[in-house]
């Protein structure tokens, strides 16, 4: 039996090549975007919603927080849409790792050990370490705190404060700052360790008190892709840079910040000198 060839099938493969080409030019596109991201034209942020002052969650649920601020800003003088998925500190660097985020918007430590895994910008703020307690303990120098539970957030870089500074506390890990201060609240531990600015928040918000204080060995910073666009980080810096010139820096640090600016930051981000000189937000000798 023959078969009469169909009139329409050149037609059809002809039509079928174009939709291809069609499709292939228009991935092209989706890829050709400013920058190498997990999705095309959009930069996948992992962020914290329990990390004041930066990053938390409104009354709505909304992404808020300096580092939040921060990176909103940027995105907007880019011209790049971020979209932010809530997880905790362990869950931002085992994302990166993973090529689930592209960037972290929090205040990370960028210490040697993270590097190693993941890319970080110029520190974008430098504070201090606090070792917190409730208002009614006696606790006032790190020996007083031997053979306390102190908690930490899991994977925080105030566990090497711990192991380091408070070697004969017992410590204790929790997955985020909320389970952390429910147990300091509740008796669970004597003690938790913070960064500065963070517990200067629970201060104001629970019946606990900053016991020692000293000052943090490196920079908080945004986490990125160690694999991920180099061009994303130079960009993301010139932008912070950019801020700083302008006032904006100044501006949403006075928003979440009573403290002076600290030294360390300014050798990291010299253009600020300029802009918190003279004023209360200039280091204190």
């Amino acid at each position: 039996m023959q078969f009469k060839q169909h009139k329409t099938l050149p037609a059809l493969a002809a039509l079928t090549a174009l939709a291809a080409l069609t499709a292939a030019c228009g991935s092209q596109a989706e890829k050709a975007g400013p920058y190498d991201t997990v999705q095309a034209g959009v930069i996948t942020a992992g962020t914290q919603s329990e990390q004041p002052p930066f990053a938390m969650a409104d009354p709505s649920g909304h992404p808020t927080g300096f580092a939040v601020d921060l990176m909103n800003e940027a995105a907007q003088r880019l011209g790049v849409k971020v979209e932010y998925r809530t997880t905790n500190l362990q869950g931002i660097l085992a994302g990166l790792s993973a090529r689930r985020y592209d960037i972290g918007v929090a205040a990370v430590g960028a210490t040697p050990e993270r590097r190693r895994n993941v890319a970080f910008t110029t520190p974008f703020y430098w504070g201090s370490t606090a070792v917190v307690t409730h208002r009614n303990t006696p606790f006032a120098a790190l020996a007083d705190f031997d053979g306390q539970r102190i908690g930490v957030v899991a994977g925080a870089v105030q566990e090497k404060f711990v192991h380091d500074r408070m070697p004969k506390a017992k410590l204790v890990k929790f997955k985020d700052q909320t389970a952390l201060i429910g147990q300091l609240v509740s008796g669970g531990v004597q003690g938790v360790v913070l960064g500065g600015a963070d517990a200067d928040q629970y201060v104001k918000r629970q019946p606990v008190r900053i016991a020692v204080r000293q000052d943090s060995t490196q920079g908080s910073a945004f986490p990125l892709r160690k694999d991920g666009d180099p061009k994303l980080i130079k960009d993301l810096d010139a932008q912070i840079d950019a801020m700083i010139d302008d006032g904006t820096y100044v501006k949403l640090y006075r928003k979440y910040f009573d403290d002076p600016v600290a030294a360390a930051l300014l050798k990291e981000r010299p253009r600020l000198t300029k802009q918190v000189t003279g004023t209360d937000l200039a280091p204190k000798p």
